[in-house]
């Protein structure tokens, strides 16, 4: 197998785990949603893929962040501030 194949497919594989880590969040079944996150972070470490959206994972606690249910989104001062609602993290990114 080509190293692009194996590489396309592992974007795949992470797309899937996000997608049903986001359906775990809405049907409030936070086990199954940290396992997908951590299995996607460590197939992109693998196989050094980037994930999609990857601001919206929560570094300290993995879980995914969907702004009104789990975190909130503040911009103020050419930054985005998004604080997850269950470990208190805060992510702050420049506005550009």
């Amino acid at each position: 197998m080509s190293k692009a194949y194996v590489k396309s497919r592992a974007s795949v594989w992470i797309n899937e785990l996000v997608d049903k880590a986001k359906m775990m969040e809405y049907n409030n079944n936070v086990k199954f949603e940290k396992r997908y996150i951590s299995l996607a972070l460590n197939i992109s470490k693998h196989y050094k893929v980037r994930i999609p959206d990857k601001r919206y994972i929560c570094k300290k606690c993995n879980s995914i962040l969907i702004p009104g249910r789990n975190a909130t989104v503040r911009i103020r001062k050419n930054r985005i501030i998004i604080k997850c609602l269950r470990c208190g993290n805060v992510k702050r990114f420049r506005i550009k």
